[in-house]
């Protein structure tokens, strides 16, 4: 478990190393959707604060570090074999905090051969560091209950 800690630390702070300017707060999101597309792990963590937190389908990824390890993999492996197409976009705050809402119709084929096809919100909250906008909080949520993983069992 330490091994894959330092392994998710490591990943965090060479994203941060490598961080994007990013001019607007759309940008941002947009992003980080071009670099899960393109399976650039490095990529996509440059565009998410240190301080994020991410809301998948019930399930919270309380830091980066967390969300590096469990959910980040599959999203990656997700935007992969889908098309993510932009539907509405609503953008709000004002300062150093902005909200992004944005609605997506998703297609494609999983691995199994099962087609894509649904509806996604999701809701970001960016963060001005500087010059550049970060990612620091995402919230996803599908039309489909096929989309959401199985919740773990009661104790």
């Amino acid at each position: 478990m330490r091994r894959l800690l330092l392994a998710a630390a490591s990943l965090v702070l060479a994203a941060a190393a490598g961080a994007q300017t990013v001019k607007l707060p759309a940008d941002a999101v947009d992003g980080f959707h071009a670099a899960l597309k393109r399976k650039d792990t490095g990529g996509a963590l440059s565009y998410l604060d240190r301080s994020l937190v991410v809301f998948e389908f019930g399930v919270t990824d309380p830091t980066i570090e967390a969300y590096a390890l469990s959910h980040l993999p599959g999203d990656i492996d997700m935007a992969a074999v889908s098309t993510w197409t932009l539907q509405a976009r609503r953008l709000g705050g004002s300062g150093n905090e902005r909200w992004v809402l944005s609605t997506y119709h998703v297609t494609g084929k999983l691995p199994d051969g099962k087609p894509i096809d649904q509806v996604m919100q999701e809701t970001a909250i960016v963060r001005r560091a500087g010059d550049s906008f970060r990612i620091v909080h995402l919230h996803w949520s599908s039309d489909k209950l096929w989309a959401q993983p199985p919740r773990p069992a009661a104790p």
